[in-house]
């Protein structure tokens, strides 16, 4: 055998050796490597369907990013109109601030003409003030007087009233009296009594005397005489001359007689006539009547 042969069959040695060696190498690499073949297809298949997903979202995304920049662009443009709008307001507005700067300038002058107007009314109503108090307090005074008049007036229409009642009173009375001193005149005439005789005649004095009713005030002995003060004067149809019944108070015994000698508008003074046992009696108090 020939030395190439030999380094052939070496080499042929060599080489199955080695390709057995790689072939049972490989062999036992193969399905590991198959199984990560199948993992990786899985995972290259899923990364497919997200990165497809992915795609469908960026798409979305950029539709949605598209809708948003047109809207931005109409809003943009709406918001381009409003502040054209609004600057032109705005200048408007300028315009009329600065024609209410020169109105406020001129209500400010105005103003202060009117301060000085306004304080110089103050004044003149203060003044006013002072002449309606001064005109309320004599108006006070006016009604105060009034109601006193007018209490006045109704006293004085109650008194005329009551002198009313009284004047057509003594109104019948007097006819009464007339009637009744025609008849004693014709009674007297009847009798013999002249009308001279009557003339020179106290007449209306004793029995004939008005209906006339006081009390005795005091008693007092003047001269060794005894004289009584009586209730009633000259204003009671009291006369000089006129006797008085002095009664008892208490039983309305008959004491005396009284003859008036002194007359006064409220009071008269007269003598005393009684019996000694009875003298004694008269004292303040007791009645006095023309007629019993």
């Amino acid at each position: 055998m020939s030395p190439l042969t030999k380094l052939f069959v070496v080499l042929l040695v060599l080489v199955s050796i080695v390709l057995t060696a790689g072939v049972v190498t490989f062999v036992n690499k193969v399905e590991p490597l198959q199984k990560t073949i199948v993992t990786l297809k899985s995972d290259v298949a899923n990364a497919k369907q997200l990165l497809e997903q992915k795609n469908a979202e960026y798409a979305a995304s950029v539709s949605a990013l598209d809708k948003a920049q047109s809207d931005a662009a109409s809003e943009a443009g709406s918001l381009r109109t409003a502040a054209l709008t609004l600057r032109s307001t705005i200048e408007e507005r300028d315009k009329a601030v600065a024609g209410l700067e020169t109105k406020v300038a001129v209500l400010t002058s105005t103003t202060q003409q009117q301060a000085v107007a306004v304080e110089a009314s103050e004044k003149g109503r203060a003044e006013l003030n002072n002449q309606i108090l001064a005109l309320r307090k004599d108006a006070d005074e006016r009604l105060r007087q009034v109601a006193d008049y007018s209490t006045r007036v109704n006293k004085l229409v109650a008194d005329l009233e009551q002198t009313e009642r009284q004047r057509r009173n003594l109104a019948e009375q007097l006819t009464a009296a007339t009637v009744k001193t025609d008849k004693q005149a014709k009674l007297l005439l009847d009798m013999g009594v002249t009308t001279a005789q009557l003339e020179k005649s106290d007449a209306g004095l004793r029995a004939g005397a008005p209906a006339i009713n006081g009390v005795v005030r005091s008693r007092r002995n003047i001269a060794g005489k005894e004289y009584a003060t009586i209730s009633i004067g000259s204003q009671d149809q009291v006369a000089k001359g006129m006797e008085f019944n002095i009664l008892d108070a208490n039983t309305g015994a008959f004491l005396g007689k009284l003859k008036v000698e002194v007359v006064d508008q409220n009071e008269a003074v007269g003598e005393i006539m009684a019996e000694p046992q009875n003298l004694a009696q008269v004292k303040p108090g007791n009645v006095v009547k023309t007629q019993i």
